[in-house]
Order: C-alpha cells, then sequence, then structure tokens
C-alpha cells in the first residue's frame, strides 16, 4: 500500500516540474519577445517623420512593452522551485491574472505604436499608418517612391493576370479540338455514363475491366457547337435472353458543360 502511494507521489512530483519547467521556458521567451519589441520600438525614435507626438507615443509604445517583458520575466523566475510560495504567496496572482496582466501592457504599448505611425504617416504625407507600415517593409519612406511602387506593383499585377487569362483562353480553343480535353475540364461524363450504361442493360451486367483500366476507351464529339460529348467503351458483359453472358460493345453520348445523359446503347 505505502510502495503505491509512494509511487503515486513521485509520478505527482514529476508532472508538477515538467509543468514548472513549461512555466519557466514559455515565459521566458515570451518575456524576451516583448524585450526585443520594446527594444525596436525606442529604435524608430528618429527615423523618418517623426515629430513630437509621434516620440511621446513610439516611447510609450517601448515602456510598457518593456514593462510586459519585466512581468513575464519576473513570472518565469518566480516559476523555478518554491519562489513563488516564499516571495509571492498572494492567491490573486496566478496563472489567469499574470497572463491578462502581460497581455493588457503589451496591448496598451501596441496602441500607442499606432498612434505613433498616423502621427508619422501625417508627417510623410502617407493616407494613414496601414500604409506606411507597407512601405517601410519595401524599404520606403518618401510617399511619392510608394505611390510609384504601388502603381508599378499594380501594372505587374494587371500584366500577369491578362497573360494567365490569354494563356486560358488559348487552352479553352485548342481543348475545342478535343472532346477528352473539353470533357477532363468540365464535365468528365464517367461516372454518370458508367451509372447510365449500368442501367441500361435488360438483364444482368458485369463490367469486366481491370483495375487499372478505364471503362471508356474513347471521346468523341457527338455535337461540338452544343457541347455533346460520346464515350465509347467494350470491357463489360450482358446477359441475353437464354442466361448466358456476353461481350459487348457500349457508348454513352452526355452534355460535357452539364453531365447530363441523352443516350446510352449496347451491342
Amino acid at each position: 500500500m505505502f510502495a503505491g502511494v509512494e509511487s503515486y507521489n513521485y509520478k505527482q512530483g514529476i508532472i508538477q516540474t515538467m509543468k514548472k519547467a513549461a512555466w519557466v521556458v514559455l515565459y521566458s521567451l515570451w518575456g524576451l519577445f516583448l524585450i526585443l519589441a520594446g527594444v525596436e520600438k525606442f529604435g524608430d525614435v528618429a527615423a523618418a517623420g517623426s515629430g513630437t507626438w509621434s516620440v511621446l507615443a513610439l516611447s510609450v509604445s517601448g515602456i510598457f512593452q518593456l514593462l510586459a517583458a519585466i512581468v513575464a520575466l519576473c513570472w518565469a523566475v518566480l516559476g523555478i522551485g518554491s519562489l513563488k510560495e516564499k516571495y509571492l504567496p498572494y492567491r490573486f496572482i496566478n496563472h489567469y491574472t499574470v497572463p491578462v496582466l502581460i497581455i493588457s501592457l503589451a496591448l496598451i504599448g501596441s496602441i500607442a505604436r499606432s498612434s505613433s505611425d498616423e502621427a508619422r504617416a501625417q508627417n510623410l504625407g502617407f493616407k494613414n499608418g496601414s500604409e506606411l507600415a507597407a512601405a517601410r517593409q519595401n524599404n520606403i519612406t518618401n510617399s511619392a517612391e510608394y505611390a510609384k511602387f504601388v502603381n508599378d506593383k499594380q501594372l505587374h499585377e494587371a500584366r500577369i493576370a491578362a497573360e494567365k487569362e490569354q494563356q486560358a483562353r488559348a487552352e479553352e480553343a485548342k481543348c475545342m479540338d478535343d472532346a477528352l480535353c473539353y470533357a477532363s475540364k468540365h464535365e468528365s461524363g464517367n461516372y454518370v455514363c458508367q451509372v447510365a450504361v449500368e442501367k441500361s442493360a435488360k438483364y444482368q451486367f458485369k463490367w469486366t475491366d481491370g483495375v487499372l483500366e478505364p471503362k471508356f476507351s474513347s471521346y468523341n464529339w457527338y455535337n461540338k457547337d452544343k457541347k455533346l460529348v460520346t464515350l465509347y467503351g467494350n470491357r463489360a458483359q450482358a446477359q441475353n435472353g437464354f442466361g448466358a453472358f456476353k461481350n459487348i460493345q457500349y457508348s454513352c453520348t452526355f452534355n460535357a458543360n452539364t453531365g447530363e445523359v441523352l443516350n446510352v446503347s449496347m451491342q
């Protein structure tokens, strides 16, 4: 009995140790990330377009990011051993309230950063902070240069779209010469024709195709203008009136635009 209790306590101890290790690693990484974010904010103080308000807002952003980092790192340290129980035994400071505090501080920092970006964007002639952020991603700080960049990008995308459309039209026109090609890009008809052929048998019916063999061996236009295609095949047997199975040839005409079966024949 005592051995079972000791084993249970040992397992619980291992679980608690793993939880604390995960706690320390998670909050340490979170804190380091927030430190880098805070330092990055202070690094932008002297960036182009900075004014009194943008510098103030950016400083507030950096301070709150660093405060969030300090809270995260302190909470990570308290996760080592029994430090939390010894130095911070308050119940209201726990794994629910601390993340909320960290997120709140980081959120205030993010809001301040957005306010700074809006002020800088106005000073530099951009429409808003989002446009300034997009320009910075492309190493652009001049609004006129960014407008040219956007225009060139739109022209490039429009040219690519036009080329793709032209290529699609050329492929579609080429595909019109081949019933199989056209049907494969619209309604192939294989399944609906398979079902239609099976249902058209007067008596018993069975397929004789192999695992890798198609039930229909060829396609052909029945009416190209109306997009009617006929499938042909001979990999099946049908029972006659005397009960004997014999090999048959079959065909199925369908609308390649709608998948509607128009006619089935067997012989």
